[in-house]
């Protein structure tokens, strides 16, 4: 009798110390570490919100969504594809010309923003300055949404039954975008990373979206979209670019905390792999399309 009494106890506190655990990485640690501009919101008092929201994404485009669509048709849904193609053009257009913007008028006293602020990796000097900076945190918060709204693109190859181009690329793409995009709005919403990325990833996806969204008016439009291979080629670029500027950060940074090292140096490698290596899979040497792929 002694030894159940005990042996439930024990199992309570081990209950009670994960039930912490976990409340403090979900709650707690945002609370107490994230910046207080952020925590009012929508979505972003918890990491329940993020969490959830992937969890749901992964669900219906690896298990559910190929499971619904096995014994039907395949949903057209063309005037969809076009406007949301179209639209996400126009949206990722409008926040790159927006930073280059706030970039090219910079001698505005309202304006505290420069291109060499995308190379000032000190964290404590740009935090100092960060109360005049004329970025807009709903700016900031309307393109975070924006890459929760990519995870569209899967569930449109889902149930168009495409699921060939649901690839290991696409899925961790579309789930670490917007899960580390909160993670970084909610500790910083300005920090050099996550600046540094869109800039070099709007005037690309301005690009994507366009093509996606010609391609989705019908096969007549084919002829007019032979850029598509150089797509892949541009985000390659990006890759390097990013890389490099994951050297530059990890010498020159001073401040920041080792996961914003980890991960840019761990993101940057390996979507540099993973992109390459679609882009050789894809084309052949001479950049024509492997038919059999």
């Amino acid at each position: 009798m002694e030894n159940s009494l005990l042996s439930d106890e024990i199992n309570y506190q081990n209950a009670t110390i994960s039930n912490n655990f976990v409340n403090y990485w979900l709650d707690t640690f945002w609370m107490e570490n994230g910046d207080k501009r952020t925590e009012n919101y929508p979505l972003m008092s918890s990491f329940r919100y993020p969490l959830s929201i992937l969890c749901i994404y992964l669900t219906f485009v690896l298990y559910v969504g190929p499971r619904l669509m096995k014994n039907r048709k395949p949903f057209s849904l063309k005037p969809i594809l076009i406007v949301y193609n179209l639209t996400m053009s126009l949206v990722n257009a409008y926040f790159f010309i927006y930073a280059m913007y706030e970039l090219a008028t910079y001698d505005d006293p309202r304006v505290n923003v420069t291109l060499a602020d995308l190379f000032n990796v000190d964290f404590h000097d740009t935090h100092a300055r960060e109360k005049n900076l004329s970025i807009k945190m709903n700016y900031l918060f309307a393109y975070l949404l924006s890459k929760y709204t990519d995870m569209f693109d899967t569930i449109f190859f889902v149930l168009r039954k495409k699921q060939v181009q649901v690839t290991g690329l696409h899925v961790y793409h579309h789930s670490m975008v917007p899960t580390f995009g909160w993670i970084y709005f909610r500790l910083r919403p300005y920090n050099v990373l996550a600046a540094m990325f869109a800039f070099l990833n709007t005037p690309i996806h301005t690009l994507m979206y366009a093509y996606y969204g010609l391609a989705a008016i019908g096969p007549h439009m084919q002829k007019y979209l032979w850029w598509k291979r150089y797509i892949t080629q541009v985000q390659i670029f990006q890759f390097v670019l990013l890389f490099i500027y994951a050297v530059y950060f990890s010498i020159f940074q001073k401040g920041y905390h080792k996961l914003y090292v980890f991960d840019i140096y761990f993101q940057s490698t390996l979507y540099l792999i993973l992109f390459t290596r679609f882009y050789f899979r894809k084309y052949d040497t001479k950049g024509k399309n492997i038919k059999s792929e």
